[in-house]
């Protein structure tokens, strides 16, 4: 399908799922402050590229260890 939302709809349910089994055992899983951060870099570079039509890196500033992966 073209549409988005039916191609990953059923990847969308599982995560969601995934997200509350998680909840129901006391755990926190999924995507955490610094993934948005990094999603947000991504796209900035993106809009960037698209402007001027060169190529653009993607730039992060370090990672601070509260960050770090339990």
């Amino acid at each position: 399908p073209q549409d988005y939302l039916v191609r990953f709809a059923d990847a969308y349910d599982r995560q969601v799922q995934a997200w509350v089994d998680a909840t129901r055992h006391g755990r926190v899983t999924g995507p955490g402050a610094w993934d948005g951060y990094a999603a947000s870099a991504v796209a900035e570079a993106g809009v960037r590229a698209l402007e001027t039509g060169e190529r653009t890196p993607v730039e992060l500033a370090p990672r601070p260890a509260l960050h770090d992966p339990a």
